[in-house]
């Protein structure tokens, strides 16, 4: 379920860098990726512009958190953004957890970006492994980024956003991707956690449904002409 909050306060706007303005009308999305630290609060970990300042995202960080929705939308005046956020196991941490967003800044004239994707950018940054994760290097985000970068921004994947053979292709890239990352991980530590598998098996399951929406109505509608 995707969580919309609507109107934000105005000034949200008026904290958004010069450079984040020049990079969103040359790009579709800034990414950005964000952590709710239990002892410094929410903080960016990455993005690949400088901030002059970060408190709009710690303002975006801590109005996500304030729902217990995954996929949360965030209306400002000129932009919006989606936040996907991903909780990574931490057995030294409060909870035992520690929790990660992804974050897409986009202008408010672009339209929304499918959660399916959401899904396939979650795996891809699962993929990059639960301890690397925890570090919080700026350069394996970077890496994270790069890959995000050259399926979506690179090779387009993300226009246009109604065709259902790009649906089809993200809902299957993400089962594979949790099927790997089930294996793998029983691979090297010879054990899953159970609760760590039913949430792999809930997302494929989702994109399962996904993919048959996709069938439905869009390969549906083509054929109609």
């Amino acid at each position: 379920m995707e969580k919309k909050i609507k109107n934000q306060q105005f000034k949200i706007d008026n904290e958004i860098s010069t450079e984040i303005k020049e990079y969103l009308d040359n790009y579709p999305f800034l990414i950005i990726i964000g952590k709710y630290d239990h002892v410094l609060g929410p903080k960016a970990l990455f993005s690949p512009i400088t901030f002059d300042n970060d408190r709009f995202v710690k303002n975006l960080l801590r109005d996500a958190l304030n729902t217990k929705n995954k996929f949360v939308i965030l209306n400002y005046y000129n932009f919006y953004s989606q936040i996907c956020k991903v909780e990574i196991k931490d057995l030294e941490a409060r909870g035992q957890k520690q929790l990660y967003a992804i974050i897409l800044l986009r202008h408010s004239s672009l339209p929304l970006i499918p959660i399916l994707h959401f899904k396939r950018m979650e795996m891809i940054f699962r993929k990059i492994g639960e301890n690397t994760i925890l570090a919080d290097d700026p350069e394996v985000f970077n890496s994270y980024f790069k890959a995000i970068q050259k399926i979506y921004i690179d090779r387009a994947e993300m226009t246009p956003l109604e065709a259902f053979q790009l649906k089809i292709r993200s809902g299957i890239n993400t089962i594979q991707g949790f099927c790997e990352l089930i294996y793998e991980e029983k691979k090297e530590a010879g054990t899953i956690a159970e609760n760590t598998v039913l949430n792999y098996i809930q997302l494929m399951l989702d994109s399962c449904d996904d993919i048959i929406k996709a069938l439905e109505t869009d390969l549906n509608k083509s054929l109609q002409g």
